[in-house]
């Protein structure tokens, strides 16, 4: 049987952390939104990311998971007010609409 749209999107905040987790790097998610009913179709998220020197390689991991049938988006707010201390990631991943 074939995939419906939404069966394409299948994120989960374990997913995502299991993925980070293979680049060592110390986060914590901090929350995780799924959307759809009955398959998700779209998923949002924040990660704070405890040194910012690892934000890049966090955001390049997220950005491995767009596709050509995933969209996203990745807003980055460094924290800390003269030397930023870390980073929080707002993450949204969403299925195209054709």
């Amino acid at each position: 049987m074939p995939q419906r749209g939404s069966e394409k999107l299948r994120l989960s905040a374990e997913s995502l952390k299991s993925t980070l987790a293979a680049a060592k790097i110390d986060l914590s998610i901090e929350r995780w939104w799924k959307y759809g009913q009955p398959q998700i179709d779209r998923v949002s998220g924040i990660i704070n990311v405890g040194n910012v020197a690892n934000t890049g390689k966090v955001v390049q991991e997220l950005l491995g998971v767009l596709s050509r049938e995933i969209n996203g988006t990745i807003e980055v707010f460094p924290y800390g007010i003269i030397n930023p201390e870390g980073a929080r990631i707002n993450v949204t991943y969403e299925l195209e609409v054709d």
